[in-house]
C-alpha cells in the first residue's frame, strides 16, 4: 500500500481543536458580564444609545455563534471518538488474526 492508500488522522489536532472550541464557547459566554463594565464609559447619551444597540445586535450573533462553535465542537469530539474505535477495532483485528505479536 502506498502513502495515499490510508487515511492519517491527528489526534492531537483534534484534541486541540476540541479544547479550542470549549475555550472560545467558554470566552464567549463570559461576555456579558463585562457589559455593565463599560456602560459608563460611553458619555454622551446618544453614543451610549448607539452602542447599546451594537451591543444587542451582537448579543444575537453571539447566540448564533455559540450555537454553531458549540455543534462544531460536538462533531469533533464524535469524530475523534469515532477515530479512536476504529484504530482500537483494526487493531484488535489485527492482533486476533496474526497474534499478539503480529506474527504469522
Amino acid at each position: 500500500m502506498g502513502e495515499h492508500d490510508r487515511l492519517v488522522v491527528d489526534y492531537t489536532l483534534l484534541e486541540s481543536s476540541k479544547t479550542n472550541l470549549r475555550d472560545i464557547k467558554r470566552v464567549l459566554n463570559g461576555i456579558e458580564k463585562h457589559r455593565a463594565d463599560i456602560q459608563d464609559i460611553w458619555g454622551h447619551e446618544s453614543i451610549a444609545g448607539k452602542m447599546d444597540e451594537f451591543v444587542s445586535n451582537w448579543d444575537n450573533y453571539r447566540r448564533e455563534l455559540l450555537e454553531n462553535v458549540g455543534n462544531l465542537g460536538k462533531q469533533v469530539e464524535t469524530a475523534l471518538k469515532s477515530f479512536e474505535k476504529q484504530d482500537l477495532d483494526l487493531k484488535n483485528t489485527i492482533e486476533k488474526k496474526h497474534g499478539k505479536n503480529g506474527g504469522n
